[in-house]
């Protein structure tokens, strides 16, 4: 089955895109939207700028387009994007990787029904504890974490987290009653380094600002 990934360079994402391809499918692109609001119901936008060249370490044809942010608007702007891509490389499924979000999950199966698609999402349901183990510890993965909303986890910002210090991410998520997975915003994460990638992203000199509540970081690669 030929597949669109949507990619918004986050562990859950790409991880939904490695599952992709070990069950068979072939995945024939990757789309980034940029919201203009920060509020954006559906997307991720720290870091979306590094987006592009995960996809060339990983060997992906990749496209972003920038959408407004505003509920509900915005998936009638994913949609009008999409429709041409589906067409001109023959795509039959769409893949994102949400894990709990009903929000999220309804929305991409009413813009994959919309197009004529196959709606897979293969994270879904899946225990978040579970799922965040199976991301680091099982595929390797590593990650840095771009931005953080919740009280306690402030100390992770700009961090890597990879197997060797896995444990006391996960136990400073319990102490501060994060969702384990963050897919409630607790915090966000950027892919350095997972199975497809050719080499790991290197990251040069970042800058850390204050947004409302969270804290974010703006960074550079040096790939």
């Amino acid at each position: 089955m030929r597949a669109l990934a949507l990619l918004s360079g986050g562990k859950d994402s790409w991880y939904a895109a490695h599952l992709t391809l070990l069950m068979g499918m072939e995945l024939r692109l990757a789309v980034t939207f940029i919201p203009e609001s920060k509020d954006s119901y559906m997307l991720h936008y720290p870091a979306l700028d590094l987006v592009p060249l995960q996809c060339k370490l990983a060997r992906i044809p990749h496209l972003s387009f920038g959408v407004s942010g505003v509920k509900e608007k915005e998936v009638e702007e994913m949609i009008s994007h999409l429709r041409k891509l589906v067409e001109e490389h023959d795509i039959e499924a769409l893949v994102c990787g949400a894990v709990q979000s009903e929000y999220q999950k309804m929305r991409v199966e009413f813009i994959a029904e919309e197009l004529g698609l196959v709606s897979y999402a293969p994270l879904w349901k899946k225990d978040e504890r579970n799922l965040l183990e199976e991301i680091v510890r099982d595929a390797s993965f590593r990650f840095i974490v771009v931005r953080v909303a919740a009280e306690g986890l402030e100390n992770w910002i700009g961090r890597i987290v990879d197997n060797r210090n896995f444990d006391s991410f996960l136990n400073d998520l319990e102490k501060a009653r994060a969702n384990p997975i963050g897919e409630g915003g607790e915090y966000e994460t950027l892919v350095l380094y997972m199975p497809l990638f050719s080499e790991e992203l290197r990251i040069g000199e970042f800058e850390v600002i204050k947004y409302g509540k969270s804290t974010e970081i703006r960074m550079k690669s040096m790939n």
